[in-house]
């Protein structure tokens, strides 16, 4: 092959191979349309993840070990599954082993499920667990799979909770990982 034919022939390939990576981003896309991933920030809680959509902000009190809290929750619902994140200030008597586990076993409990992973992790050196259980509500199996930190004073929770079927299509470790707090 002469010179100008083997450039000819590295052009084509190169176009080539953009092509069909093109091609496979477009075809991945349009597998799941329903998870757009993007980044939230709340300036209230002090952090950025990513979602799968716009999420809805639900505030409640829960229960930790004795006390009580106000966890601030952005959830977003796809299909039969939940991503969430959220904080919670806690009393000054609630030590972060205790807040943890409590938040925890609440989760747990919540699918009458079973832990299958239950971690040590740190966040900034800040204590935490990464958790996953399966569980079974009103004849549907669920699965949960969360962070949970203390920071501070503070409560973070980082949640997935759904179906196998969603949770084989989204990136858990992409959600649970993309989670990092932010300076206000």
């Amino acid at each position: 092959m002469n010179r100008r034919a083997r450039r000819a022939h590295a052009v084509n390939i190169g176009a080539l191979r953009a092509l069909l990576a093109a091609l496979a981003l477009t075809l991945l896309a349009a597998c799941y349309p329903e998870l757009d991933w993007r980044e939230f920030r709340s300036d209230e809680g002090r952090f950025v993840v990513l979602l799968p959509d716009k999420p809805s902000l639900q505030s409640g009190t829960i229960a930790l070990a004795g006390e009580t809290a106000t966890m601030h929750m952005h959830v977003v619902q796809k299909e039969d599954a939940v991503f969430g994140v959220g904080y919670a200030d806690l009393p000054p008597t609630l030590s972060s082993d205790r807040a943890i586990a409590a938040a925890r076993d609440a989760l747990v409990a919540n699918i009458g499920g079973k832990l299958s992973r239950d971690d040590a992790l740190k966040l900034n050196g800040s204590p935490g667990r990464d958790i996953r259980a399966e569980g079974r509500v009103r004849d549907r199996d669920y699965l949960l799979a969360a962070r949970l930190y203390v920071v501070g004073t503070r409560l973070y929770q980082i949640d997935f909770i759904g179906s196998r079927k969603v949770a084989e299509r989204a990136d858990l470790d992409l959600f649970l990982g993309s989670f990092k707090l932010v300076m206000p």
